[in-house]
């Protein structure tokens, strides 16, 4: 009888604790942030003679994190990220890097930030996250 019981309570810990750990991780899932696209505008032509319509330059953020997504392997990537007192990202992706991730950090709420790209082309794209 005492065995039983110890059995119940062993498989009841068990029971409670992988319980736990699911909702955990389903509490962990929710508080992470969704990439959202980041409107840019400009021109990124990257001296070809033939005009694209599409921009082959796309950035997401999801909150932390900077991600910068390239169709093309010809352009160097410099990307600023500013407050309008500091740079709060000032980082260059070498050429056929891309797509790559760059850590800004938590920024302010309620704050606007400017991002800024450009490629050794002189070609610029800008954007704000607010």
């Amino acid at each position: 009888m005492k065995r039983m019981l110890a059995l119940k309570q062993v498989l009841l810990f068990f029971l409670g604790s992988m319980i736990f750990l699911v909702a955990q991780d389903a509490f962990a899932e929710s508080g992470k942030d969704e990439k959202k696209n980041i409107p840019i505008q400009g021109e990124w032509v990257e001296d070809m003679r033939s005009v694209s319509f599409e921009c082959p330059v796309s950035v997401f953020w999801d909150g932390t994190y900077l991600y910068v997504e390239s169709l093309s392997p010809r352009s160097t990537i410099h990307v600023t990220l500013s407050n309008g007192v500091e740079n709060v990202c000032d980082e260059t992706i070498p050429a056929g890097s891309c797509p790559a991730t760059l850590y800004i950090g938590v920024l302010d709420p309620g704050q606007t930030y400017r991002l800024v790209l450009t490629n050794q082309f002189g070609d610029r794209l800008e954007g704000t996250i607010y």
